[in-house]
């Protein structure tokens, strides 16, 4: 398969590429895993084509999922200052946080390829109530 429109890629120091995910953490698309020897963050990188609830037709999204990895195997929710430094190494300081599963590991962070999509949140956020977790710090929403 060719992939027009690649994952996104860290620009920083530190980073290690492992072997790819596993096809059902990129909905079936291709995607790449980086590792922060560092600072222990693990993220999956790929482009997806989501459907939302809304039926907004966004096309493709970059979307990457964050979680720290102190041990190997042990997988924890990173801090949301953790996951903005991250957004900035794979410039996507632009992109939505938008999580889905209670007491997630992983924070889930999507942005439009289109420029001119960026900014259009998910209809979820207004439909769907906002659960908080690590006093607030980590947000997700569950179904009415």
């Amino acid at each position: 398969m060719i992939n027009l429109i690649n994952p996104k890629h860290p620009g920083g120091p530190g980073w290690v590429r492992l072997p790819p995910p596993p096809q059902w953490a990129t909905m079936g698309y291709p995607g790449e895993t980086w590792m922060h020897q560092h600072y222990n963050l693990c993220v999956i990188t790929a482009v997806e084509v989501a459907k939302d609830a809304d039926q907004v037709d966004r096309g493709p999204e970059y979307h990457i999922s964050i979680s720290l990895q102190r041990h190997v195997g042990q997988v924890e929710r990173c801090t949301s200052a953790d996951a903005l430094w991250v957004l900035g190494q794979f410039d996507l300081v632009d992109a939505e946080e938008d999580n889905h599963v209670p007491s997630g590991r992983v924070r889930n962070v999507w942005r439009p390829v289109a420029d001119r999509l960026v900014g259009l949140e998910c209809a979820c956020k207004d439909d769907e109530p906002a659960m908080r977790e690590d006093k607030g710090d980590y947000v997700w929403r569950g179904a009415k």
